[in-house]
């Protein structure tokens, strides 16, 4: 037994087997789930992405019956948000989301985004230093291309799987002799935009980011071919926590403490807000004083890491 109206074959839109293989008809609704999983797969990532089918396969009727979608008010905030979530995606897909924000309204759903004491706890019990010392080990225990990769990751503060695309990406490129398709030498600029399949996700994307030369080399010298799955089991089997995405915070408030604003440090994590100011009068000049400014950030705040990595290759290599 489940909730009300959520017991097994309640559902007017229940996934079976053969939606598998071909759409359904569900009292007016035509859920193709093959195509919708590959429409999800478009604008997020692998897991998420999975994440979001599964969860619209199981609640799909709350998009038909606003008294099965009330039932989601009583799930834990964190899975109602990826319900929710999910079905305002599959509303999309089918072309129905006017009719899924009466049901949110109807239903007196709510998003419950984080607190402000939440946000408050989150800053007042963060320790940036053992991140950083966490960085430093991780780098020092695991296998060249595993120590690159989270490398990466702290000096351009991307996203984990963001970050191992990259450095696969610029293996690839390096190898084929196509680097300047991706690599901007003029402005020391890796320029993710021009792979919009890879990078543009729709919600959570990457643009550009400042690569010092030091750690371009390393990376064309290791030519790590990584996945983010592979990463986090290399860190796991050396007994470490995984605090990858810790990285892009300690980035981010690296950065940030360094004078850099914060429309710069949003828009080299792949955030573009609302506000009028930045998207119409804000225009830095990236490519001169800001780079500068990062790049002599990320330089000070990492060497000892790029030393660790740097020392473990010459020993491979002596």
């Amino acid at each position: 037994m489940g909730l009300p109206g959520f017991e097994p074959g309640s559902f007017p839109c229940i996934a079976h087997v053969s939606a598998l293989r071909e759409p359904k008809s569900h009292g007016g609704l035509c859920v193709d789930w093959v195509g919708f999983g590959r429409w999800v797969g478009g604008r997020f990532c692998k897991a998420y992405a999975s994440k979001i089918r599964n969860y619209a396969e199981r609640y799909c009727g709350a998009l038909l019956d606003p008294s099965v979608a009330h039932v989601l008010n009583e799930f834990p905030k964190c899975k109602r948000r990826h319900v929710m979530a999910a079905l305002s995606n599959l509303s999309k897909f089918l072309g129905v989301y006017r009719r899924w924000q009466e049901i949110v309204s109807e239903s007196g759903l709510r998003w419950q985004k984080t607190s402000h004491l939440e946000v408050f706890l989150s800053m007042f019990n963060a320790d940036m230093g053992s991140v950083r010392l966490w960085l430093r080990m991780a780098v020092e225990r695991l296998p060249n291309k595993h120590g690159v990769a989270l490398l990466f990751a702290a000096e351009t503060g991307l996203r984990p799987e963001e970050s191992c695309k990259s450095v696969s990406l610029l293996s690839e490129l390096a190898e084929a002799g196509r680097l300047t398709e991706y690599y901007n030498a003029e402005s020391g600029v890796l320029e993710h935009f021009r792979f919009p399949r890879l990078f543009i996700r729709g919600c959570k994307n990457c643009y550009v980011s400042f690569v010092s030369e030091e750690l371009l080399t390393l990376v064309l010298n290791v030519k790590p071919h990584v996945k983010v799955n592979g990463l986090r089991s290399a860190i796991e089997k050396e007994g470490l926590k995984v605090r990858i995405k810790d990285l892009r915070t300690l980035y981010a408030t690296a950065l940030r403490e360094k004078g850099v604003s914060a429309e710069i440090v949003d828009l080299l994590q792949g955030r573009i807000p609302q506000s009028v100011f930045l998207r119409h009068y804000y225009k830095p000049d990236l490519f001169r004083s800001i780079r500068k400014k990062v790049l002599r950030t990320v330089n000070a705040g990492f060497t000892v890491e790029r030393q660790i990595v740097l020392s473990a290759i010459s020993s491979l290599t002596s």
